[in-house]
């Protein structure tokens, strides 16, 4: 049986997809800093398809994301960048067959985002239904 990827042997692999898809170095290190405190927060042996909804938001309320290591507060559009950068990881790997959904909070993703999910569920359910 296959290892599952874990957050950690994820992110490297997201970095290159990126790069192929024409972002910067700059971009990719930028967005490689914010998995950092995300596999920090999760731990480096955590599988994708452990992560839940539940965990990120634990995650979304942790010290790990709205403080910086010395103790002061992130910025505000810090904190957003690694959640949509979390997210995107998350999109990417379910697109990648690496997790079936993205565990994240309804409330957590952006309004087209739920409604998208909410399109898709219903969809699914008609399917089921037929």
């Amino acid at each position: 049986m296959p290892r599952q990827m874990t957050l950690k042997d994820a992110a490297p692999q997201f970095l290159v997809h990126l790069r192929t898809a024409g972002k910067n170095e700059r971009t990719a290190r930028t967005y490689a800093n914010a998995l950092h405190v995300a596999i920090g927060f999760f731990g480096e042996g955590k599988t994708l398809k452990a992560i839940r909804p539940a965990d990120v938001g634990r995650f979304l309320k942790s010290d790990a994301l709205l403080k910086k290591p010395n103790g002061k507060e992130r910025a505000q559009p810090t904190v957003d960048q690694i959640v949509r950068v979390l997210r995107m990881l998350l999109e990417w790997a379910q697109g990648q067959g690496h997790v079936q959904g993205v565990a994240f909070p309804k409330d957590a993703l952006p309004k087209r985002r739920r409604r998208q999910q909410h399109e898709e569920n219903a969809d699914d359910a008609a399917q089921q239904g037929s």
